[in-house]
Protein backbone atom coordinates (compact mmCIF):
# COMPACT_ATOMS: atom_id res chain seq x y z
CA UNK A 1 0.00 0.00 0.00
CA UNK A 2 1.24 3.50 -0.83
CA UNK A 3 1.88 5.34 2.44
CA UNK A 4 2.27 9.03 3.21
CA UNK A 5 2.69 9.10 6.97
CA UNK A 6 2.03 6.67 9.79
CA UNK A 7 1.48 7.86 13.34
CA UNK A 8 3.21 5.91 16.06
CA UNK A 9 1.27 4.98 19.15
CA UNK A 10 2.00 7.13 22.15
CA UNK A 11 3.50 10.07 20.24
CA UNK A 12 1.42 12.63 22.18
CA UNK A 13 4.13 14.02 24.44
CA UNK A 14 4.89 17.32 26.12
CA UNK A 15 6.25 18.51 22.78
CA UNK A 16 2.77 18.08 21.38
CA UNK A 17 1.36 20.57 23.87
CA UNK A 18 3.96 23.13 22.88
CA UNK A 19 3.19 22.59 19.22
CA UNK A 20 -0.54 23.29 19.63
CA UNK A 21 0.07 27.03 19.41
CA UNK A 22 2.02 26.61 16.17
CA UNK A 23 -0.67 24.39 14.69
CA UNK A 24 -3.54 26.76 15.38
CA UNK A 25 -1.83 30.05 14.67
CA UNK A 26 -2.66 30.18 10.94
CA UNK A 27 -5.77 28.02 11.07
CA UNK A 28 -8.15 30.35 9.24
CA UNK A 29 -6.79 29.64 5.77
CA UNK A 30 -6.89 25.84 5.57
CA UNK A 31 -10.57 25.42 4.69
CA UNK A 32 -10.19 28.05 1.99
CA UNK A 33 -7.24 26.26 0.43
CA UNK A 34 -9.19 23.05 -0.10
CA UNK A 35 -12.38 24.81 -1.18
CA UNK A 36 -13.70 23.36 -4.47
CA UNK A 37 -15.63 26.54 -5.32
CA UNK A 38 -13.92 27.06 -8.68
CA UNK A 39 -13.29 23.45 -9.79
CA UNK A 40 -15.17 20.24 -10.64
CA UNK A 41 -14.06 16.64 -11.06
CA UNK A 42 -13.83 17.42 -14.76
CA UNK A 43 -10.94 19.78 -13.89
CA UNK A 44 -8.87 16.80 -12.72
CA UNK A 45 -10.17 14.03 -15.01
CA UNK A 46 -7.57 12.45 -17.28
CA UNK A 47 -9.89 10.14 -19.23
CA UNK A 48 -13.50 9.42 -20.03
CA UNK A 49 -12.97 5.73 -19.36
CA UNK A 50 -13.15 3.71 -16.14
CA UNK A 51 -10.29 1.43 -17.21
CA UNK A 52 -7.84 2.72 -14.59
CA UNK A 53 -10.36 1.79 -11.89
CA UNK A 54 -11.62 -1.61 -13.01
CA UNK A 55 -9.06 -3.25 -15.33
CA UNK A 56 -6.66 -5.43 -13.36
CA UNK A 57 -4.60 -6.03 -16.52
CA UNK A 58 -3.80 -2.31 -16.89
CA UNK A 59 -0.07 -1.82 -16.24
CA UNK A 60 -0.20 0.21 -13.02
CA UNK A 61 -3.03 -1.88 -11.57
CA UNK A 62 -1.22 -5.09 -12.48
CA UNK A 63 1.92 -3.81 -10.76
CA UNK A 64 0.14 -2.93 -7.54
CA UNK A 65 -2.25 -5.84 -7.24
CA UNK A 66 0.40 -8.34 -8.27
CA UNK A 67 3.21 -7.17 -6.01
CA UNK A 68 1.45 -5.87 -2.91
CA UNK A 69 -1.74 -7.84 -2.49
CA UNK A 70 -3.86 -4.72 -2.89
CA UNK A 71 -7.11 -5.03 -4.79
CA UNK A 72 -9.23 -2.80 -6.98
CA UNK A 73 -12.33 -1.20 -5.50
CA UNK A 74 -15.98 -1.55 -6.46
CA UNK A 75 -17.21 0.78 -9.20
CA UNK A 76 -20.66 2.11 -8.31
CA UNK A 77 -21.28 4.38 -11.28
CA UNK A 78 -19.47 6.46 -13.90
CA UNK A 79 -20.35 9.91 -15.21
CA UNK A 80 -17.93 10.73 -18.05
CA UNK A 81 -19.60 14.07 -18.79
CA UNK A 82 -18.80 15.14 -15.24
CA UNK A 83 -15.33 13.57 -15.24
CA UNK A 84 -16.00 11.32 -12.26
CA UNK A 85 -16.66 7.81 -11.09
CA UNK A 86 -18.28 6.76 -7.85
CA UNK A 87 -16.37 4.03 -6.01
CA UNK A 88 -17.07 1.98 -2.87
CA UNK A 89 -14.57 0.61 -0.39
CA UNK A 90 -15.73 -2.67 1.10
CA UNK A 91 -12.96 -2.68 3.69
CA UNK A 92 -13.55 0.84 5.00
CA UNK A 93 -17.32 0.98 4.36
CA UNK A 94 -17.48 4.31 2.57
CA UNK A 95 -18.03 5.80 -0.88
CA UNK A 96 -16.35 8.70 -2.66
CA UNK A 97 -16.26 10.20 -6.13
CA UNK A 98 -12.89 10.26 -7.89
CA UNK A 99 -11.64 11.77 -11.18
CA UNK A 100 -11.69 9.45 -14.18
CA UNK A 101 -8.22 8.35 -15.26
CA UNK A 102 -6.91 8.09 -11.68
CA UNK A 103 -6.16 4.84 -9.85
CA UNK A 104 -7.69 3.48 -6.64
CA UNK A 105 -6.60 0.37 -4.74
CA UNK A 106 -7.25 -0.90 -1.23
CA UNK A 107 -6.18 -3.52 1.27
CA UNK A 108 -7.91 -4.56 4.48
CA UNK A 109 -7.06 -1.29 6.28
CA UNK A 110 -6.48 1.52 3.79
CA UNK A 111 -7.57 2.90 0.45
CA UNK A 112 -5.19 4.75 -1.85
CA UNK A 113 -6.08 7.02 -4.77
CA UNK A 114 -3.38 8.51 -6.98
CA UNK A 115 -2.72 10.01 -10.40
CA UNK A 116 -0.75 8.03 -13.02
CA UNK A 117 2.57 9.63 -12.01
CA UNK A 118 1.77 8.88 -8.33
CA UNK A 119 2.81 12.41 -7.43
CA UNK A 120 -0.64 13.25 -5.99
CA UNK A 121 -1.89 10.73 -3.46
CA UNK A 122 -4.84 10.26 -1.14
CA UNK A 123 -4.87 7.68 1.65
CA UNK A 124 -8.06 6.89 3.59
CA UNK A 125 -8.36 4.82 6.73
CA UNK A 126 -10.22 4.53 10.01
CA UNK A 127 -8.33 5.69 13.08
CA UNK A 128 -8.54 4.05 16.50
CA UNK A 129 -7.65 7.00 18.72
CA UNK A 130 -7.02 4.85 21.77
CA UNK A 131 -4.53 2.75 19.79
CA UNK A 132 -2.81 5.93 18.67
CA UNK A 133 -2.46 6.92 22.32
CA UNK A 134 -4.60 10.08 22.19
CA UNK A 135 -7.89 11.07 23.84
CA UNK A 136 -9.62 12.81 20.95
CA UNK A 137 -9.26 14.07 17.39
CA UNK A 138 -7.71 17.38 18.41
CA UNK A 139 -4.94 15.69 20.37
CA UNK A 140 -4.39 13.41 17.38
CA UNK A 141 -3.34 16.42 15.30
CA UNK A 142 -1.14 17.75 18.07
CA UNK A 143 0.53 14.35 18.34
CA UNK A 144 1.02 14.02 14.60
CA UNK A 145 2.48 17.49 14.30
CA UNK A 146 4.80 16.79 17.21
CA UNK A 147 5.99 13.53 15.71
CA UNK A 148 6.67 15.12 12.33
CA UNK A 149 8.38 18.18 13.77
CA UNK A 150 10.62 15.98 15.93
CA UNK A 151 11.72 14.03 12.88
CA UNK A 152 11.68 16.93 10.42
CA UNK A 153 12.14 20.30 12.22
CA UNK A 154 11.49 22.27 9.02
CA UNK A 155 7.84 21.19 8.73
CA UNK A 156 5.21 23.91 9.21
CA UNK A 157 1.95 22.74 10.77
CA UNK A 158 -1.44 24.43 11.20
CA UNK A 159 -5.00 23.26 11.83
CA UNK A 160 -8.62 24.31 11.64
CA UNK A 161 -12.03 23.00 12.71
CA UNK A 162 -14.65 23.33 9.98
CA UNK A 163 -18.30 24.19 10.59
CA UNK A 164 -19.35 20.55 10.11
CA UNK A 165 -16.89 19.34 12.75
CA UNK A 166 -14.17 18.02 10.44
CA UNK A 167 -10.63 18.87 11.52
CA UNK A 168 -8.06 19.90 8.94
CA UNK A 169 -4.35 19.59 9.58
CA UNK A 170 -2.00 21.21 7.07
CA UNK A 171 1.66 20.20 6.92
CA UNK A 172 3.97 22.16 4.62
CA UNK A 173 7.62 21.68 3.67
CA UNK A 174 7.23 17.92 4.12
CA UNK A 175 10.38 16.14 2.87
CA UNK A 176 10.15 14.17 -0.36
CA UNK A 177 9.77 10.43 -0.04
CA UNK A 178 11.22 7.83 -2.38
CA UNK A 179 10.06 8.64 -5.90
CA UNK A 180 9.09 12.24 -5.11
CA UNK A 181 10.95 15.08 -6.79
CA UNK A 182 10.34 17.90 -4.32
CA UNK A 183 8.98 18.79 -0.91
CA UNK A 184 5.28 18.22 -0.40
CA UNK A 185 2.16 19.70 1.12
CA UNK A 186 0.16 17.15 3.11
CA UNK A 187 -3.39 17.76 4.35
CA UNK A 188 -5.28 15.61 6.83
CA UNK A 189 -9.07 15.71 7.02
CA UNK A 190 -10.19 13.96 10.20
CA UNK A 191 -13.88 13.24 10.71
CA UNK A 192 -14.93 12.28 14.27
CA UNK A 193 -17.10 9.19 14.67
CA UNK A 194 -20.79 9.94 15.02
CA UNK A 195 -21.52 7.64 17.95
CA UNK A 196 -18.05 6.73 19.19
CA UNK A 197 -15.62 9.55 19.94
CA UNK A 198 -12.74 7.08 20.10
CA UNK A 199 -12.83 6.42 16.36
CA UNK A 200 -12.45 8.73 13.38
CA UNK A 201 -12.14 8.63 9.61
CA UNK A 202 -8.93 10.07 8.19
CA UNK A 203 -8.13 11.24 4.67
CA UNK A 204 -4.49 12.18 4.07
CA UNK A 205 -3.84 14.03 0.83
CA UNK A 206 -0.39 14.89 -0.49
CA UNK A 207 0.85 16.85 -3.51
CA UNK A 208 4.15 18.38 -4.69
CA UNK A 209 4.62 21.83 -3.15
CA UNK A 210 4.77 23.47 -6.58
CA UNK A 211 1.36 22.02 -7.52
CA UNK A 212 -0.36 22.11 -4.13
CA UNK A 213 -2.72 24.99 -4.90
CA UNK A 214 -3.78 23.26 -8.10
CA UNK A 215 -4.64 19.96 -6.45
CA UNK A 216 -5.82 20.84 -2.91
CA UNK A 217 -9.35 21.71 -4.15
CA UNK A 218 -9.65 18.10 -5.34
CA UNK A 219 -9.52 17.08 -1.70
CA UNK A 220 -12.43 19.43 -1.07
CA UNK A 221 -14.44 17.80 -3.86
CA UNK A 222 -13.76 14.34 -2.50
CA UNK A 223 -14.64 15.43 1.04
CA UNK A 224 -17.99 16.75 -0.16
CA UNK A 225 -18.71 13.53 -2.06
CA UNK A 226 -17.93 11.22 0.87
CA UNK A 227 -20.48 8.89 2.45
CA UNK A 228 -19.21 7.03 5.53
CA UNK A 229 -20.99 4.13 7.20
CA UNK A 230 -20.27 4.34 10.90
Amino acid sequence: MIALWKISRGCATALGTALLVAMTGSAHAQGERISPATVTFRTFALSESTRSLIDDTERTNRELTGQTGDGLVELVTSKPAEGLARIRSRALRFEISVPLGWHVVEDSERLAMFNPSRSVRLICWRVDLAFEGVEDVDKFFVAKGAALRTRYPGIRASSETLADGDRIGLFENVPARKGDKETRVVVDVLTPGKSNVKVAFLMTFGAPASEAEKYLPLLGLIRQSREIKW
